[in-house]
């Protein structure tokens, strides 16, 4: 009995100096070197003036409404006077009028305004569209 409490103890004594050991070993510093070229810096700044020509892109937009014509109207004009900083636009898509705010690049954007806006709002959704951008 006291052979085997003898191994116990001397199996956990070397099971955790090895992992000390691991886990010593594992903490290395480095040093990261990053390598460009002329070509690879001419591309980006391609992709950066192009960006600049755009006007319209994929975002995120928050629907307040989805119903009649008159209803849509009256909501756009209180989340004007609610949200004067959000821009408001009522769009037909027949036969359902919608009233949507805001042009939001990402969801979580789009998202964080949500909140707000669903205290006055509770029906108020986050939506996939295309979205006008301020250069």
């Amino acid at each position: 009995m006291r052979i085997l409490n003898r191994k116990k103890v001397f199996l956990t004594i070397i099971l955790t100096a090895f992992i000390s050991i691991i886990g010593f070993t594992q903490q290395k510093e480095g040093v990261v070197k990053i390598e460009t070229s002329t070509e690879i810096d001419e591309i980006i700044a391609k992709k950066k003036q192009f960006n600049k020509s755009l006007k319209i892109v994929n975002g995120y937009k928050i629907q307040l409404f989805y119903g009649n014509e008159k209803n849509s109207h009256k909501i756009k004009e209180e989340s004007e006077a609610l949200f004067p900083d959000i821009s408001t636009k009522i769009i037909f898509s027949s036969p359902q009028w919608k009233v949507q705010i805001g042009n939001y690049r990402t969801r979580l954007e789009a998202d964080r305004n949500l909140i707000e806006i669903k205290k006055e709002y509770p029906s108020a959704i986050v939506i996939a569209s295309e979205i006008d951008i301020d250069n």
